[in-house]
């Protein structure tokens, strides 16, 4: 069973990748091994932040980007 992961959900909220990629300068295939990670790069997670708002995004602030990102043992110690 495939267990969709937060990234993928932020990216699902595009049109399409090419369409994610293309608003913060980024090249399609990476925005398909994100999705495949759950993980965007941190060089990248500003501008995936800034584009979300930009789409109304309400959920894909800052904060939320950095808790996805923790590390298990830094999400328990924020609980």
């Amino acid at each position: 069973m495939h267990t969709v992961n937060p990234i993928e959900n932020l990216i699902a909220s595009w049109p399409t990748r090419r369409a994610l990629a293309s608003e913060i300068g980024a090249n399609v295939e990476a925005v398909h091994k994100w999705a495949k990670a759950g993980r965007i790069p941190a060089d990248w997670q500003a501008a995936v932040v800034k584009a979300a708002a930009a789409r109304g995004i309400e959920f894909a602030t800052a904060e939320w980007m950095i808790s996805v990102h923790a590390r298990p043992e830094e999400q328990k110690g924020a609980a």
